[in-house]
């Protein structure tokens, strides 16, 4: 968790105001690495997750709110943005910073070695319906996390003191990103989560999908980046296992296409996934340890990158197929 922006009792009951809410409790979580989140107490007994953004400005935060709207219309498990009270959008502000209201979700997130065939199946369910509601949208924002970003935050990184392993690690990630930035439009485009990690996704305690969140990572983008994001995210412990490769991709399948285009996109897509987390998780994790919570490191994601590697390209579309 990021906890960069604090938010005492009074001034969270100033924001609920905003939203129509009499506030009675705040609770800071451990929750996301950039910003800062609250699980808030209302009267009536109702419990209400307040999001301060902070690195999006307000104008990012109402298109990021509209497109989720929309995959609420159509079908996706997602809570809906709460509207201020005086009826003028979803937005308020908290220092300077947008604030956005959800209603908490019922569930929890799995660990990893909870996760099975039968819960990657259900994730690569939501995950396809989540590119099908898409294909209605218009007016997705770009990637904050293309090519020319990740150049930006390695070329900060070798700008600092680095200790020599991370500044190692840094210099083939730099490797990787020039490598693949050649091929970076191929595949299929449309909306995409670019976050479906274990802690974004709610199970009720029977067993079914409750909710997907955070979708402040959507974006136009390539859906096998999407679904390779995704495949690291479940299908990762000590090294890719198969089986639970085999359910993702089943239950993409379920609600949308995957042809051999797709999957011959997906080797590419994989290796991109990997280095844009090892790359973030260094910026946010490693170079900020007063503000960060539950720490997350990078080298899972340099592993992921070794392990897609050695199966190579045809490995991995077999493994997909």
């Amino acid at each position: 968790m990021a906890l960069l922006t604090s938010m005492t009792l009074a001034e969270a009951q100033a924001v609920g105001r905003a939203f129509g809410l009499e506030v009675d409790e705040v609770e800071a979580l451990a929750a996301g690495s950039v910003n800062s989140n609250f699980r808030i107490g209302a009267r009536g007994g109702k419990s209400y997750f307040f999001r301060v953004c902070e690195e999006s400005d307000r104008e990012a935060v109402i298109e990021q709110n509209r497109l989720l709207a929309h995959l609420v219309e159509h079908g996706v498990p997602t809570p809906a943005p709460r509207s201020c009270d005086d009826g003028q959008g979803t937005v308020a502000l908290h220092r300077g910073k947008p604030v956005v209201v959800f209603p908490f979700c019922p569930g929890r997130s799995c660990r990893q070695n909870e996760v099975d065939v039968e819960r990657t199946t259900a994730v690569g369910a939501v995950l396809a319906r989540i590119h099908r509601a898409g294909e209605a949208y218009r007016g997705a924002p770009r990637s904050r996390f293309g090519f020319d970003a990740m150049r930006a935050r390695l070329q900060g990184l070798r700008d600092g003191n680095l200790p020599v392993g991370i500044a190692a690690d840094v210099q083939r990630l730099a490797e990787r990103v020039e490598d693949l930035a050649a091929g970076a439009e191929r595949g299929g485009r449309g909306v995409i989560h670019g976050d479906m990690f274990r802690d974004n996704v709610l199970w009720h305690e029977g067993g079914d999908l409750s909710a997907v969140l955070d979708f402040e990572s959507a974006s136009e983008g390539s859906k096998a980046f999407d679904l390779m994001v995704t495949m690291l995210a479940w299908c990762f412990g000590s090294t890719l296992e198969l089986e639970l490769v085999a359910g993702l991709v089943a239950g993409y399948r379920q609600h949308a296409p995957l042809d051999a285009d797709d999957l011959s996109d997906c080797y590419d897509a994989a290796r991109t996934a990997a280095v844009r987390f090892a790359i973030t998780r260094i910026t946010d994790y490693e170079l900020r340890p007063g503000s960060v919570v539950v720490y997350k490191d990078y080298r899972r994601f340099m592993a992921r990158l070794r392990a897609v590697e050695s199966l190579g390209q045809d490995g991995l579309v077999a493994a997909l197929a």
